[in-house]
C-alpha cells in the first residue's frame, strides 16, 4: 500500500468495524508506517478520555442538592415515597364513591291510580272499538274501496 490510512480508516480499526475488504493490506501498513501509528494512538487517546467516567462522589452531589432545595426555599422531603404509595389507593376509593353515588337512584314511588268515570268510559270504548276490529272480516283498509263501489250505484 503506497498511500497512507484515512481518518475513517483508522476509526474503523479504533472501533473495531474494519471492512473485510483491504483490511489486510491495512493492517500490514498500519505496522510499518509510524505516522499513521501516531495518528491511531492519538485517536485512541482521545478515545479513552471520552469515555471515561467522570469522578463525582456522593458527598459532591448531596451538597449540590442541598444548594437546589435551598435556591428553591424548599426543604428535602424525606417520606415522599410513603405518602404517594397511597395515592392510587386514595384515587381508588374517590372513584367507587362517585360511582355509588351517581348510580344509585331510587326509584321513584309509583303514584296512585286515579280512578274515574271517564276513565272507565274510555277503557269501555276502547275494548269495544278493539273487539269490532278483532270480529270484522275484511280488512279495514277495503273500507274505501266499497265506499266507491256504493257511490256508482
Amino acid at each position: 500500500m503506497n498511500r497512507h490510512l484515512t481518518n475513517d480508516e483508522l476509526v474503523d480499526r479504533l472501533y473495531e468495524v474494519a471492512s473485510e475488504v483491504g483490511g489486510e493490506e491495512a493492517d500490514q501498513h498500519l505496522a510499518g508506517c509510524p505516522d499513521c501509528v501516531h495518528r491511531a494512538n492519538e485517536m485512541r487517546r482521545v478515545k479513552s478520555q471520552a469515555t471515561a467516567p467522570a469522578p463525582v462522589s456522593s458527598d459532591f452531589l448531596a451538597a449540590q442538592r442541598r444548594a437546589i432545595y435551598s435556591r428553591l426555599g424548599e426543604q428535602p422531603r424525606a417520606n415522599l415515597g410513603l405518602r404517594m404509595a397511597w395515592a392510587p389507593a386514595l384515587v381508588a376509593v374517590a372513584l367507587v364513591a362517585v360511582g355509588i353515588t351517581t348510580m344509585h337512584r331510587p326509584a321513584p314511588s309509583p303514584a296512585a291510580p286515579v280512578q274515574s268515570q271517564t276513565a272507565d268510559a274510555d277503557d269501555a270504548q276502547l275494548f269495544a272499538d278493539v273487539y269490532s276490529m278483532e270480529q270484522t272480516l275484511e280488512p279495514s283498509v277495503a273500507a274505501p274501496i266499497h265506499k266507491l263501489f256504493e257511490e256508482q250505484q
